[in-house]
């Protein structure tokens, strides 16, 4: 397929660990451009040009089975002008090196001039490239523990839903599974302008997500550190977050000395103990506000926090939304609840 003057080609990427939805979600978005906004493209030459690509032509089934029409090999491609790999599903520890012939593909393509792009775990495979050595990124906030364990140098901004980065602003990362919505979005805007991204915005019914994925993000410690003492506690703490100074209990629990207790909790967890109770009350204060009419300052108490004030602030400081703005972000719709209930009467 060749470049057409005018048009920019997208290569969408395709791998066995591909999801579906989000790679026929881009390339049918890109599709409709022209049907949705007339006044895209005034000759009639169309925006983009759309493939589908991977390691071999032909129908490659993807990580739940459902076929993925393979355009063209990555071998046959020798000049693109975007790249795009989407979400993919594997086990919870990512395996450097699984498609080393994607990943030459990538460096080569960047190296000609091409902007990289990722949706969701595909930030995994596009730092392998090593290209975001030293940059910003983000990808799916579940993702991210197996992430930083791999790419280090990689500045990780889990909490964003967009990052850009190199000098031509060339990287271009979404995070979570839909945020793909705002991937294209920003690429839509970017080579055609605002009007047909919120043209297109507006038929399709994608929402323009929040610049961050701080609300969405579940606080999920590791406890398989290896340090017996601290995985004790941390069970311990699951059911005793509540209490009155829970830090000093642990450190009496913990038959350590103060300073040693400290170091080796932060070793184990990342976290220090202080900050490690305040994202498991903010975690269980998210619960309460999502599934119960329970107000907020009674929700405070529930939590272990005597002060109302001091509770919202630590609650935006983790999550960025006060718990007001949480709870009508993320409160069960009444309807659903409504329907739930006869359902199961």
């Amino acid at each position: 397929m060749g470049i057409k003057p005018g048009t920019t080609h997208i290569s969408i990427v395709a791998l066995p660990e591909s999801m579906a939805t989000p790679i026929h979600g881009l390339y049918e978005t890109l599709m409709m451009l022209e049907a949705v906004d007339r006044n895209v493209s005034e000759d009639g030459t169309r925006l983009f040009e759309i493939e589908v690509v991977g390691p071999a032509p032909g129908i490659l089934r993807g990580a739940c089975g459902l076929p993925l029409d393979v355009h063209r090999a990555i071998s046959d491609v020798r000049r693109t002008d975007i790249v795009i790999i989407t979400s993919m599903f594997f086990d919870d520890e990512w395996i450097i090196g699984r498609h080393p012939e994607i990943v030459a593909w990538l460096k080569d393509m960047h190296d000609r001039g091409a902007s990289l792009c990722s949706a969701c775990a595909g930030a995994l495979l596009l730092a392998e490239t090593g290209l975001l050595d030293g940059r910003e990124a983000t990808t799916h906030w579940a993702f991210a523990p197996t992430f930083r364990r791999n790419f280090p140098t990689v500045r990780l901004r889990i909490e964003e839903v967009l990052v850009t980065a190199g000098p031509r602003h060339e990287f271009v990362m979404s995070g979570a599974a839909s945020s793909w919505q705002d991937l294209i979005l920003y690429l839509i805007a970017r080579h055609s302008g605002p009007t047909t991204a919120q043209a297109i915005s507006k038929f399709l019914l994608f929402p323009w997500h929040e610049a961050t994925q701080a609300p969405d993000i579940s606080f999920t410690p590791s406890d398989d550190h290896g340090d017996a003492v601290i995985r004790a506690l941390q069970a311990w703490l699951r059911e005793h977050y509540a209490i009155i100074s829970p830090v000093d209990e642990m450190v009496q629990r913990s038959g350590l000395p103060e300073s040693s207790f400290k170091r080796r909790f932060r070793n184990a967890t990342g976290y220090s103990p202080l900050h490690y109770v305040q994202h498991l009350r903010v975690e269980e204060a998210k619960t309460l506000l999502e599934r119960t009419d329970m107000p907020i300052d009674q929700t405070c108490w529930a939590v272990g926090y005597e002060e109302p004030a001091f509770f919202r602030r630590l609650f935006k400081r983790i999550t960025r939304l006060t718990p007001g703005q949480y709870r009508r972000k993320f409160h069960f719709p009444s309807l659903a609840m409504v329907t739930a209930e006869q359902e199961y009467a």
